[in-house]
């Protein structure tokens, strides 16, 4: 969506409160239909959402604020697809309004020229900040700023749906997430709809995404956040079965895993998680198992569930493997 002259992507819509916009991923009708954690809360992080302009004059500022969090709040700055160098890189979010001062690169001719000559998918005229997964707000902005085109963004987008280890947790940093890591390798955007504890495979869900026309492939990461005593075996097939028959009426590619190796108790509970999964997506969407992403015990946290970066890495790795094998335009 645009506001104020700039691209909030991954954003549905925007609430005004006292310390700023809060940035919603999905739109309320949605968030009705969600478990009450998600919809509240979760669909409210700043997980995937980039705030996209391009600079007018000699520099723009970007005004921001955030909750405390367990671990900082750290605002990412690229220029198209080039990280921001040293000074720019980086800055933490605080609670209080936080200036965010972005130049226009005197190297622009360079980045241009680079751009062109590996076909990077982001112009470097367009920055991006891209938010962490907390509670970000948007204050404002100083200087003029005006939207990205869309010849100036790539051409392909990639939509991931999953737990917290798709939302970004533990990945030390947005950028790191699998879904980035494997839309930066195929030269795509991306949306990322993962829901920290609370992807509980509600249909409106899945048919909010299918009817998402702004993608061209999508992954789903099914069954971790409903392995707990909430949910019986018979109720999670029947979220795995309403989900998937919504999924397999789409066209576009999509690729399901189910859950990740882990170190945590219940592994004989997690493989019939992963059986219910199998037995429903396999033949009808492009189904791998979350074993074959990640099954190594020293790439798990400390926590025993949540995959290290290295893990992370590992997921990225293996599943663009299998996301090359199936997309033509690679």
């Amino acid at each position: 969506m645009i506001f104020e002259n700039m691209q909030f992507h991954n954003v549905e819509e925007l609430e005004r409160t006292d310390k700023g916009w809060i940035m919603w991923r999905v739109p309320l009708q949605v968030r009705q239909c969600l478990n009450q954690q998600a919809a509240e809360i979760v669909s409210r992080y700043s997980t995937g959402i980039e705030l996209r302009f391009e600079i007018v004059g000699d520099s723009a500022t970007v005004i921001l604020r955030a909750d405390p969090m367990a671990e900082a709040q750290v605002a990412y700055i690229y220029y198209g697809s080039f990280q921001g160098g040293w000074q720019y890189s980086s800055k933490v979010i605080g609670e209080a309004e936080t200036k965010i001062e972005i130049p226009y690169p005197s190297n622009i001719d360079e980045l241009r020229s680079l751009t062109a000559k590996h076909r990077l998918p982001f112009q470097p005229e367009i920055v991006r900040i891209v938010l962490p997964y907390g509670n970000c707000y948007y204050v404002g902005t100083e200087g003029e700023i005006r939207p990205p085109r869309p010849e100036q963004l790539p051409e392909r987008t990639y939509l991931a749906y999953g737990s917290s280890i798709t939302h970004g947790s533990l990945a030390l940093s947005a950028p790191c997430s699998y879904p980035s890591q494997i839309a930066r390798a195929l030269g795509c955007d991306y949306f990322n709809l993962g829901f920290a504890g609370t992807a509980h495979l509600e249909s409106a869900m899945a048919q909010y995404i299918v009817d998402r026309t702004d993608w061209d492939f999508a992954s789903f990461e099914l069954g971790i956040n409903m392995i707990g005593d909430s949910f019986t075996y018979q109720e999670f097939e029947a979220r795995v079965i309403d989900f998937i028959d919504i999924l397999a009426g789409d066209s576009r590619p999509i690729f399901v895993t189910s859950l990740f190796g882990f170190c945590f108790h219940d592994q004989e509970r997690a493989e019939r998680y992963r059986q219910i999964v199998r037995r429903h997506a396999q033949g009808r969407l492009i189904f791998t198992d979350g074993l074959e992403l990640l099954d190594r015990e020293d790439y798990i946290s400390q926590d025993m569930i949540h995959p290290s970066l290295e893990g992370i890495n590992e997921i990225s790795t293996n599943w663009l493997q299998v996301m090359r094998r199936h997309l033509e335009f690679i």
